[in-house]
């Protein structure tokens, strides 16, 4: 007891140097603790947050209407008006505000504000070679909604850096492409199967939890070493839609 009492009071009666060193050090490690715990924590919330939103976008042709070019959504327009793709309509196809209802949905579940974006991909295959994935052309949609601008700075960062769906600078085929299926069923157009199109959808949050980031930023827009909090998942499209059993799943053809 009594060398507990000289490491925190020298013989002068003063608090030692050693003992204010020991509280620092122990409560920079607390701090540290506390944010590394609460980062984890929201991370998993947010992982699961993820997979369930890209569970159900998926599903979109059983819960989404039909989008064709009468849409008002530029990025739709630009797919269905262009000489590679005859303008169709189709339930795979998705616009900003489906993007927008995705990032109320998930904000409902995370209590909190949250940025989503979503590619898609879409094959557009050769009318006379349609299982051939190399005469195909790949066309990439992408949406992005950000709640009160947070996803300026880091978060966009994110987004941006994710790799393209369409990149083909190291082989003939995008990553991306490589992971799309070819299914020998529901078609049209007399074409005997389809490449199935590709979703990547991501979410981030602003670690609001964050003791180091309130205190360095209080906006959390500005890049650092501790940073908000991403997520993404990659998901096939599953073509079920309910209120035309009879009806095939939409086939995308490059010009001929």
């Amino acid at each position: 007891m009594k060398k507990i009492n000289h490491f925190i009071i020298n013989k002068d009666g003063v608090i030692s140097i050693e003992f204010a060193a020991c509280c620092v050090l122990l409560s920079v490690l607390l701090f540290i603790i506390y944010d590394t715990y609460n980062a984890i924590m929201l991370q998993n919330r947010l992982e699961r947050a993820n997979y369930t939103l890209a569970s159900i976008f998926r599903e979109r042709s059983a819960i989404y209407p039909i989008i064709d070019d009468s849409v008002d959504d530029n990025a739709i327009n630009s797919l269905c008006k262009t000489d590679h793709l005859a303008c169709i309509s189709s339930h795979e196809f998705f616009n900003s505000s489906q993007v927008k209802e995705l990032s109320q949905l998930a904000s409902l579940l995370l209590d909190r504000e949250v940025a989503v974006n979503i590619d898609g991909l879409y094959i557009l295959q050769d009318p006379y070679n349609s299982a051939d994935l190399t005469r195909a052309q790949l066309v990439s949609v992408q949406h992005r909604y950000c709640p009160s601008g947070i996803c300026d700075g880091e978060i966009n960062n994110y987004f941006d850096s994710l790799p393209s769906m369409i990149d083909t600078t190291d082989s003939s085929l995008s990553n991306y492409s490589k992971l799309v299926p070819y299914v020998n069923r529901f078609t049209s157009n007399n074409i005997k199967g389809r490449w199935i199109p590709l979703y990547r959808v991501g979410l981030c949050v602003v670690n609001e939890e964050s003791l180091y980031l309130k205190w360095i930023n209080n906006n959390r827009n500005t890049d650092s070493f501790l940073p908000n909090l991403c997520s993404h998942f990659v998901v096939l499209s599953r073509c079920n839609d309910i209120e035309s059993q009879d009806k095939p799943c939409p086939v995308y053809l490059r010009s001929k």
